[in-house]
């Protein structure tokens, strides 16, 4: 039992510092892309560090991460606030989240890869670029 409570608070300061590593303000517009490479696929961070994402195309949202050998999944929805900028919010409604509403910015949206910038404060500042590709490599 002492596992799991040691594991939540280490859960939540992992996600918060995943979410708010490295926030600056953005003023870049979006660049190309087709935004719907974006759907129903899995999405990995290719440096490993940030959760595995899934875009459904009929607005679900999925996403885990395997921590010290365990999986945590979150699921919920997602919507454009705007699609010419590529700007999607996602709000969680499963999981173990710190935060239940995340903004994330896609630029230069690939078939095979993407780079995002995340969220946490309605889009006021977003996270350093993090790269994403369709293979788990």
């Amino acid at each position: 039992m002492k596992t799991k409570h040691f594991l939540k608070p280490l859960l939540f300061l992992f996600i918060s510092v995943t979410l708010l590593s490295s926030c600056s303000s953005d003023s870049n517009s979006s660049s190309s892309g087709d935004t719907s490479l974006l759907f129903d696929k899995w999405w990995y961070d290719t440096n490993n560090f940030t959760a595995d994402l899934f875009f459904h195309a009929d607005g679900t949202y999925e996403q885990k991460i395997v921590f010290s050998g365990t999986t945590f999944a979150n699921t919920g929805t997602w919507v454009w606030v705007s699609e010419s900028q590529k700007i999607m919010k996602i709000s969680y409604s499963t999981g173990p989240n710190a935060v239940t509403e995340a903004w994330f910015k896609f630029s230069n949206i690939q078939q095979r890869s993407f780079t995002i910038k995340q969220s946490i404060d309605g889009g006021a500042t977003y996270s350093e670029d993090v790269n994403y590709s369709d293979t788990d490599n």
